[in-house]
C-alpha cells in the first residue's frame, strides 16, 4: 500500500488550468475542489477498490504536477489517465484553430493560451450522470443531487455504475432525491453496461462510438443532453441549448439560439466550441473570475 505518490503529465499541447477550471460549472459539483488562491484542483477517487486523493496543479504551460494519497502502489497509470481526461489530455486543437482563424481571432487567441478544454470528469459514466442531474432543474438542484449520489451510492467518490444500479432506483428517487431522473440513471446504466458502451468502472471502451444518436436512444435523453455529452467527448458541432443559454442569448446578444447558430455557420464543426470560449471570454472581459465559490443558473 502507497499513503502518497507523485508524476508529472506532460501534455502535447498548452493547457492552462485554471482556464479549463473556468470552461464551465462542473467543477462546483462533488468530488471537486478547487483551491483558487494555490491554483490546485483535486477530487476524491475510487481506484481497485480505495478511496484516495488525486490533486494537480500548473508546473508549465504544457506540464501538470500531479499528486495523490491513500491509493494502491500500481495506481499511477490509473490516475494519470484520469487526470489527463479532466483536462483532455488527448485532444488535438489544430483542426479547432484552423477553422475558427479567419472569423473569431480572439477565441483562437484563447486556445492558443490554452483554453477549449471543458473540464470532465474523471469517467464518461459520470460526466453523463452529471449531465442528467441538469435537466430540467435549477443548478442548486444540481448541486444537491449530485452531492446526495457521492455521498450515498459513491461513499465519498462518485458511483461506477454498478455501484448505481446495486443502490437501486428507487433509493435514486427517494433518498438522492433524483425524482424522474431515477428511472433515466437506471436504465441508461444498465443499458450502457450491456452494450458494453461502459466498463464496470465507467470508462467507455471508445468514447468515438458513443454517437449523438446512441445517447438519443437512451430513454429520457433528449438533444441538450445528448448534445451536452457530445461536447465533453469532444464533438463540438451543436451547442446544448437550455434555458440559461436562450436567457444569456437574449439578455447578452440580443437574440435567440437559431439565429445565433445561424450567424455563427461559419464555425462549422466547432460551433458549441466557439459559443463555450464567448463565453469564457466574456467571463474575463466583464470582471476577475472567481471560480473559489458555486455560481447560481446552471451548468453554463
Amino acid at each position: 500500500m502507497s499513503d502518497a505518490g507523485a508524476a508529472t503529465l506532460t501534455l502535447g499541447w498548452p493547457v492552462d488550468l485554471r482556464l479549463t477550471v473556468a470552461s464551465h460549472g462542473w467543477v462546483h459539483l462533488e468530488p471537486w475542489r478547487w483551491d483558487a488562491e494555490q491554483g490546485e484542483l483535486s477530487r476524491t477517487e475510487r481506484i481497485a477498490g480505495r478511496i484516495g486523493h488525486v490533486a494537480v496543479r500548473q508546473l508549465e504551460p504544457s506540464v501538470l504536477a500531479v499528486a495523490w494519497r491513500d491509493l494502491p502502489d500500481d495506481a499511477e497509470p490509473e490516475i494519470l489517465r484520469r487526470v489527463g481526461r479532466w483536462v483532455s489530455a488527448a485532444w488535438d486543437p489544430a483542426a479547432a484553430i484552423a477553422a475558427l482563424a479567419i472569423g473569431f481571432p480572439e477565441e483562437v487567441a484563447l486556445i492558443a493560451a490554452g483554453a477549449g478544454r471543458l473540464l470532465r470528469c474523471s469517467t464518461f459514466y459520470e460526466d453523463f450522470i452529471q449531465t442528467l442531474l441538469t435537466v430540467n432543474t435549477s443548478w442548486s438542484g444540481t448541486c444537491r443531487m449530485n452531492a446526495a449520489v457521492v455521498a450515498e451510492p459513491g461513499g465519498g467518490a462518485f458511483p461506477g455504475p454498478q455501484q448505481m444500479i446495486d443502490y437501486g432506483e428507487e433509493r435514486l428517487r427517494g433518498i438522492a432525491k433524483l425524482g424522474f431522473r431515477a428511472p433515466t440513471a437506471f436504465a441508461a446504466t444498465r443499458r450502457m453496461l450491456d452494450d458494453g458502451i461502459i466498463d464496470a468502472d465507467g470508462h467507455a471502451a471508445a468514447e468515438d462510438c458513443i454517437d449523438h444518436d446512441y445517447l438519443i436512444g437512451l430513454k429520457g435523453i433528449g438533444p441538450y443532453a445528448a448534445a451536452h455529452c457530445r461536447m465533453l467527448l469532444h464533438d463540438f458541432s451543436r451547442i446544448p441549448v437550455d434555458s440559461v443559454v436562450v436567457a444569456h442569448l437574449r439578455e447578452r446578444h440580443n437574440t435567440t439560439p437559431a439565429d445565433f447558430i445561424a450567424a455563427r455557420a461559419e464555425c462549422g464543426a466547432y460551433l458549441g466550441l466557439g459559443y463555450r470560449l464567448l463565453r469564457l471570454r466574456e467571463k474575463f472581459q466583464v470582471a476577475e473570475i472567481d471560480i473559489a465559490a458555486p455560481k447560481p443558473g446552471s451548468a453554463y
